[in-house]
């Protein structure tokens, strides 16, 4: 092979071999890093060997220049998000990216690029392409292939494409993904339409409501954000991060074997809130929980202290607006200091005097979502001394104490919901759950959640509390066994039973709080068996 020919492949293949040595240094690489490696060494070979068709000697020099730039980018950016969160960059981090603002994708960037390892690996990166288009700008204009030889290249690039969409690499190729994902998400949004405004009914068969004659009906959702249970007192955790919560306890029905099916709330409510659900994910686009209350005669109301997201709305900002009324409290993004979640009460008092026997009023919570120390006032700053952690750093007791005050405060705004809703003295329930829980320095050194690979059981055990008044408690027939295995990709289910609303598409056995409810196996992120996982083998 031509020498210069050599050198232009070099310039792509380095990097790849550099950035699969620094995985290997920095962290255990798995089978899925080593198929990647291989599906980057294919696609630099088709780059290359699509060039070999253009004449054009200018063309050529910024098709290749622009085809090392992204590459290098690329492989940077797999690097990092592996090195990081020990995951795959895939469908799914797109999914969450296109959810997210300018402002938060900045922060992200300020808080782990200020890491020497990432400054380091930018630096190298940035090295890599400079000596890329070096090498193009010397060897392009002396590399010559003869027609027949210019075909030969193009039929071996077609066949490598060929190949790596047989053999499933493709999954790997993020600039492959960066195109697909976002074609996907759109269609995704545009099928959720159907929940907005124009639809407020849905598409529920038979639906009815036992209404309780005679009886007002006032039913609260408190939807948390980011909430653990193993960070919660009444879940036994060691500090008193829920003292109100716990000291009316009698009171309360808590779940113990609760989990989110995913570890980020749009995957996480867009299931729980409609008929999708892990068997039958494409069942969200058949009604949401909303859609359902609205046609058993209720008025519905969704108040949010967060802001929807993007330029579009988020999935669950179209499931929101199908309420009654909905009212988006937070303009703020969640890296700035973002309004309380005691500016929900307000609203809530506000619900309650508006006219109208029957409510249901979903409370969406900002709660605990990163960053902690922004989630509650001043005066909620109690936890300040070295919490029980196997990693003993300042940066980890700051974040675990920053994370248990927030559960603090969460706690204090939860007792005040229960508190408005007993003085009306009507049939009337707080329900309250996380959309997904959250690792802080419990099994592993690390604060958050992924949507790939790396998972814990703290990013998907989640509280589940239900308080009643007593007159829903004498009205209604309640089944409780705390220890029932459940993920929440059935909540709507318990809500509309709860609720006393029944249609054809509403089922009994999926409901936490029903005579009747079954256990499932329960499988988080689609295709992993979360109790197999972290109990059956013994991985506590």
């Amino acid at each position: 092979m031509d020498r210069k020919i050599v050198n232009i492949f070099s310039a792509f293949i380095i990097p790849i071999i550099t950035f699969f040595l620094f995985e290997l240094l920095f962290k255990n690489v798995s089978i899925d890093r080593v198929y990647n490696f291989f599906e980057n060494s294919l696609l630099a070979c088709v780059i290359i060997l699509m060039s070999f068709f253009i004449d054009n000697l200018w063309f050529k020099k910024f098709y290749l220049k622009t085809g090392i730039v992204i590459f290098i980018s690329c492989l940077f950016i797999e690097t990092f998000y592996y090195y990081h969160f020990e995951s795959l960059f895939s469908a799914s981090t797109i999914f969450v990216i296109l959810e997210t603002n300018n402002a938060e994708a900045a922060d992200f960037l300020r808080s782990y690029f200020a890491k020497p390892i990432i400054v380091f690996l930018l630096i190298l990166s940035v090295g890599f392409i400079v000596y890329g288009i070096k090498v193009i700008n010397r060897n392009v204009a002396e590399i010559s292939i003869l027609k027949r030889d210019k075909i030969k290249c193009i039929l071996l690039g077609l066949s490598i494409i060929i190949i790596l969409k047989i053999t499933n690499l493709i999954v790997f190729n993020v600039p492959y993904l960066a195109v697909k994902t976002p074609i996907t998400y759109f269609q995704e949004s545009n099928k959720l339409k159907n929940y907005g405004g124009e639809n407020p009914l849905g598409s529920f068969k038979n639906v009815r409501h036992y209404e309780l004659k005679g009886k007002k009906e006032l039913y609260i959702i408190a939807i948390g954000e980011s909430a653990s249970k193993s960070h919660f007192q009444i879940y036994n955790y060691y500090r008193k991060t829920t003292p109100l919560l716990y000291d009316i306890k009698d009171e309360l029905l808590v779940l113990n074997n609760v989990i989110s099916p995913h570890a980020y709330t749009i995957g996480s409510l867009t299931k729980g809130l409609t008929l999708g659900n892990v068997e039958n994910p494409e069942g969200k686009y058949k009604g949401s929980i909303i859609q359902l209350l609205n046609q058993a005669g209720f008025k519905t109301y969704w108040v949010s202290n967060q802001r929807p997201i993007g330029i579009s709305d988020t999935q669950v900002t179209k499931i929101a607006k199908g309420a009654t009324k909905s009212v988006f409290i937070n303009i703020k993004h969640t890296s700035e200091n973002t309004p309380y979640d005691e500016v929900l009460l307000p609203e809530l008092n506000k619900i309650i005097s508006e006219k109208g026997d029957k409510k249901v009023v979903f409370l969406h919570m900002i709660g605990e979502h990163f960053h902690y120390e922004k989630r509650y006032p001043p005066e909620f700053d109690y936890f300040n001394v070295d919490p029980n952690t196997k990693f003993k750093r300042d940066d980890v007791y700051k974040t675990i104490n920053s994370y248990d005050n927030a559960i603090r405060y969460t706690d204090t705004i939860l007792n005040e919901v229960i508190k408005i809703t007993r003085k009306q003295n009507v049939n009337s329930f707080v329900l309250y759950f996380s959309d997904h829980g959250q690792e802080v320095y419990d099994d592993i050194d690390f604060f958050g959640q992924t949507i790939d690979q790396m998972v814990t059981k703290n990013m998907f055990e989640i509280p589940m509390i239900l308080w009643m008044s007593n007159t829903y408690k004498s009205n209604n027939q309640i089944t409780f066994n705390k220890d029932k295995k459940y993920m929440t990709d059935d909540v709507i289910h318990t809500i509309a039973d709860l609720c006393n609303v029944t249609s054809e598409e509403i089922d009994s056995t999926r409901s936490i709080f029903n005579e009747h409810f079954k256990e499932r196996k329960r499988i988080i992120k689609n295709d992993i068996d979360f109790d197999a996982t972290f109990y059956l083998n013994g991985n506590q």
